[in-house]
């Protein structure tokens, strides 16, 4: 064997589930749990769960990510009040319980209407910041205002955290709806203008159950060397 031949694989490192027996029954149910109890989350758990998203890849190990935690209730009630009217605003989700339709609604929208109402409830909403870094394709002489944060370094932490969460038997459900007030959140926390909101994740111990996730198989949307083509 040479200096650049790679050594042979070991057939029992890849097919032996015993070395990671927990991570594909928790990817499998990474449910959005919207429903969450008042009761606080132990400070080692917020640890841990910030800790396994800073395990995420990230380009040159940049590490480009921020964490705002939000506990305290002006501040929780501050996010929640803004979010019920962007949720009002752009999906017609009255904040006012009694002009809601009194038609049978889907489990999915009575939980929207719950997070609606209770969000500032959460233990905590943590709020995922990325450092501003305008995309490849941009010219430089189209680089105006702002860039935006680095979701693809982000994205990565997210999804670690939200798996952490459910190893830990924690709900979570992560929400976008701050682009909306995204200025006045930034202002109102004081976030600095290097960095951007990618998105925020309230988390608690669940109501309900966590229960397995409902998707269709991954080969119904899967091609291989051109678009459209079976394997």
């Amino acid at each position: 064997m040479t200096a650049s031949t790679p050594p042979p694989i070991d057939p029992s490192l890849h097919q032996n589930p015993e070395l990671f027996p927990d991570f594909f029954r928790h990817v499998g149910q990474v449910r959005a749990i919207r429903r969450l109890r008042p009761d606080p989350v132990p400070g080692e758990m917020i640890e841990q769960i910030l800790e396994a998203g800073v395990q995420a890849p990230s380009g040159q190990n940049q590490q480009p990510w921020k964490f705002l935690v939000l506990q305290d209730k002006p501040s929780k009630r501050w996010f929640a009040d803004h979010y019920g009217a962007a949720m009002e605003n752009r999906f017609g989700l009255s904040r006012d319980p009694s002009k809601r339709s009194t038609k049978k609604i889907g489990r999915q929208l009575r939980a929207m209407f719950y997070q609606i109402d209770h969000l500032h409830e959460a233990p905590l909403i943590l709020l995922v910041c990325g450092e501003r870094d305008w995309p490849f394709k941009v010219p430089e002489s189209e680089r105006v205002g702002l860039a935006p944060p680095n979701y693809g370094a982000i994205y990565p932490c997210v999804q670690n955290i939200l798996l952490a969460c459910r190893a830990l038997g924690l709900g979570a459900a992560l929400t976008t709806m701050h682009q909306v007030f995204d200025e006045a959140l930034s202002a109102h926390f004081s976030i600095p203008q290097e960095y951007g909101v990618v998105v925020a994740i309230p988390i608690g111990f669940p109501l309900g159950r966590l229960g397995p996730v409902t998707r269709e198989p991954a080969k119904d949307h899967t091609f291989f060397n051109r678009w459209g083509a079976q394997e």
